[in-house]
């Protein structure tokens, strides 16, 4: 056998090797996914209490959620539109 032949994994090491990899990638999918729904959660507990946390102007003609318009004026000034999307995407999810 050569010394080259030696140091090589062999193919059941590397179907081994990527088994390991894929149970990881399912195992961290799955914790993303459940810590994703509870964040997600949060924010909607957030939004439909929002007028309890916050003084909201009342209901207009003009501007009949006014604290859908803070909550989505306020996530934008946080500077991360990753965050201030997934706001915006549960505002519409409310109202649709």
């Amino acid at each position: 056998m050569s010394y080259r032949a030696m140091n090589e994994p062999s193919k059941r090491d590397v179907l081994l090797i990527e088994l390991e990899r894929e149970r990881s990638v399912r195992r961290t999918a799955r914790l993303l996914y459940a810590k994703r729904s509870s964040i997600r959660d949060e924010l909607e507990r957030l939004i439909s209490h929002l007028s309890l946390l916050v003084s909201i102007p009342r209901k207009t003609a003009e501007d009949p959620q006014p604290e859908s318009d803070i909550l989505i004026e306020a996530a934008r000034r946080i500077d991360d539109p990753v965050f201030t999307e997934l706001v915006i995407q549960l505002i519409q999810e409310r109202h649709v």
